[in-house]
């Protein structure tokens, strides 16, 4: 029995599955999707100030009187290194080593017998004042008076003045951080009077 309509449909059949099979190898491939992530924002740091020096003048008993500039919050032993050391004929019971320098404060270590110059600041005259006026330490950031704040090292009248009036104009500081906002005063000025204020 002849049946040329199965072969041709067969034929069909074929063609049509091989055109179905060409069409599906030739297809491109669908990669996997990308996924973007939004630009990360960069964050934003803060310039700190370098603290400025203060300058501290020594004479006596010292290799090397002169002016020194010290970083805030140095001590006699700081100001004793920068000037080469002591002689060999200081009298050491008359030089407290662990004061903390002042800024434009004028220094005098004596021999045994000397007298110290009135005009030093660790004068027995000198030194009896700044004993009346002891300041205790940490002291309120929101209620420092003028000299409390000159006290601080690195704190002239201008900045104590600067932090005064910064204050009446804001108000209370709320955090010792925030010490940083007034006009000259840097973060590393902040970190280095940590130990000498609180904030109430």
């Amino acid at each position: 029995m002849n049946k040329p309509w199965l072969f041709s449909l067969t034929g069909q059949l074929i063609g049509l599955l091989s055109t179905g099979l060409i069409l599906l190898i030739a297809q491109p491939r669908q990669g996997v999707p990308i996924t973007l992530s939004p630009p990360s924002t960069a964050t934003p740091t803060l310039p700190t100030r370098t603290p400025e020096p203060i300058f501290v003048q020594v004479s006596g008993a010292v290799l090397s009187p002169g002016i020194y500039p010290l970083p805030p919050g140095s001590r006699t032993e700081d100001l004793i290194k920068a000037a080469g050391g002591l002689t060999a004929d200081a009298d050491l019971d008359r030089i407290n080593l662990a004061a903390i320098l002042r800024d434009g404060a004028y220094y005098y270590f004596p021999s045994p017998n000397e007298p110290i110059p009135e005009t030093a600041a660790n004068a027995p005259g000198n030194a009896a004042s700044a004993a009346e006026n002891d300041i205790s330490y940490p002291i309120n950031l929101n209620t420092a008076s003028q000299e409390e704040l000159e006290s601080l090292p690195g704190i002239g009248p201008s900045k104590a003045a600067d932090i005064i009036n910064y204050r009446d104009a804001q108000g209370p500081f709320a955090t010792l951080e925030d010490l940083a906002n007034v006009p000259g005063i840097g973060l590393t000025t902040v970190e280095s009077l940590r130990e000498y204020l609180t904030v109430e």
